[in-house]
Formats: C-alpha cells, structure tokens, sequence
C-alpha cells in the first residue's frame, strides 16, 4: 500500500517525489556547490564591522531557500543566537509544517531531539545556544559524533568579549573540550566570509558540527587572495608582512580574536628596519 501511494505521489508530484527521495537519502541538491560557492563569492567583500551570530543568521537565511530539509531552532535564546532566518515558521503542536522549533530552556534536550531527527533521516536538523551552554548539552553532543548524526550545534556568545553576564556566561575550556572530540567538525569563523564557508562545510558533512559565533562585532578581513577551499581546510596564511625576509614571528589566532592578532602584527611590523617579520593565520577549524 506504501509503495502504491508512493507511485501515485510520483505521478501527480514529480518534483516533490524527487525532493522527498533526495532528503531520505541525505544527499544535497545536484546544484549544491555551485548554489553554496556563488553565495560564499557574494560575500567576500563584505568590508562592514560584524558579529558573526549576525553573519551566521545571514547565511542560513541564504542556504534555508535551497534546502527545505533544514530544520532550525534555540534552546530559549533565539533572539541572542540568531538562528531564526527571515522566512521560517514555528513549528507548533498543532501543525508540523514549520522548520523552526523553540525548545525553552533544553540545551541537551535539543541536542537530543536534534540527534533524534538526524537519525530518523530526511531532515538536517540545527540548535543554538550559548557556547558555555555546551557543558548541558555534551551527553547528546558526544553522542551525535559517536553516532555520526549529521546535526549542527550552533554555539554563540564565544568568548570573554559578550561582557555584561560575567563569568557564568562567559566560555573558557569549551573551545578545546569540542576540538578534543573525535569526528566533531567545530568551526570558529573570523568574519561573514569564513562563516559562509563554516555553514557549507557543516551542510555537506554527513556527521555532527559546532559552529562557534561571537557577540560583539568583528573586523571583516580582506579575502582578496583567498580561496573558499583555504578557508575549508581549517587554517589559512591571513597576511604576511615584510615577504623578502626570514619570518621571525608566526601568529595564530581564531574566531573573534582573529583582529586582536591583525593588530599585533601591525605594531610588531611598523615601517622600522628593525621591526618583526610575521606571518598571520586563521586557524578556525579543527
């Protein structure tokens, strides 16, 4: 009876019948990277000052057109994350035709929910919260890269620099506790650039990814020479200083202390003869 219905649905929605195959079997659109790269090209000179919650919220609005299998939400702080795009709809108990979901105050509760989802197959499933939030949601986190669920764990407010909250708010060994785990993706982007990237790469991976955003703005960098496949590779050369001469410095910076690292350099280089030679990376992926 299944498979008469399934013929029928062929019949009168032949496109729809496709789309529903193409998500069951977890495979991205024929035009995926194509669609992904064009955006990533679209906002590489982006030179405007930044939060990279807000660029993250950017491009899930660009790649949730493409991909009607996306299914979003936050664990209570969807106003903070930005993970609700422009065009979603709240799924509710009364209808399941929505792709976003507010969890309340569940960080493992979602991460549990989402690897339940990713597992049942035919949706990519994504949550937000605050990065030290992760310390509620690492059973489902360990899980989901156990398992290899494809989910992706948006983390925001990364670093010292969300302020106002203190301590309790503010995330220290989270960064290292997720690179430490084997077969999780985490992402760290610098600007709207790497967090186009960061978003395609998690997208395309058939396993669990973080994507770790900033609060407070961010300096866009000039990506004038650099390719979205650099980028993809976790850790790229920003900038050297001073070329024709032995490199005495290398600094390595990632995410929202990426500036910081581009002003260092800065004073360490100058115009003086006796100044350091340096050599910026963007180390942003494990």
């Amino acid at each position: 009876a299944w498979l008469e219905k399934l013929a029928a649905y062929q019949t009168q929605n032949p496109e729809l019948h496709q789309q529903l195959l193409r998500t069951a079997n977890g495979d991205l659109p024929d035009d995926w990277e194509i669609f992904s790269e064009a955006y990533i090209e679209s906002v590489r000179g982006t030179a405007e000052p930044l939060a990279t919650r807000k660029a993250s919220f950017e491009c899930i609005s660009a790649y949730a057109k493409h991909l009607p299998e996306l299914i979003g939400g936050s664990a209570d702080l969807t106003p903070s994350n930005n993970t609700r795009w422009k065009v979603a709809r709240t799924l509710t108990r009364s209808s399941f035709e929505g792709n976003y979901i507010h969890y309340g105050v569940r960080e493992f509760g979602m991460s549990a929910v989402m690897n339940g989802m990713a597992l049942h197959g035919g949706v990519i499933p994504f949550g937000g919260t605050f990065l030290v939030f992760s310390d509620y949601a690492r059973p489902a986190v360990r899980l989901a890269a156990l398992m290899k669920t494809r989910v992706i764990f948006v983390y925001s407010h990364d670093s010292i620099g969300l302020g106002e909250d203190g301590p309790t708010h503010q995330p220290i060994e989270h960064l290292p506790m997720l690179r430490m785990t084997p077969d999780l993706d985490v992402w760290r982007p610098a600007d709207l650039f790497e967090t186009a990237v960061a978003w395609q790469q998690a997208l395309m991976k058939k396993g669990p990814s973080c994507i770790l955003l900033s609060r407070q703005n961010v300096t866009a960098q000039k990506h004038t020479h650099h390719t979205s496949e650099q980028v993809r590779v976790g850790g790229y050369v920003l900038q050297d200083t001073h070329a024709d001469k032995p490199i005495d410095i290398v600094l390595m910076a990632t995410g929202s202390e990426l500036q910081l690292a581009v002003k260092v350099q800065t004073e360490l280089s100058g115009t003086h003869s006796d100044r350091k030679s340096t050599r910026l990376n963007s180390s942003h992926a494990n």
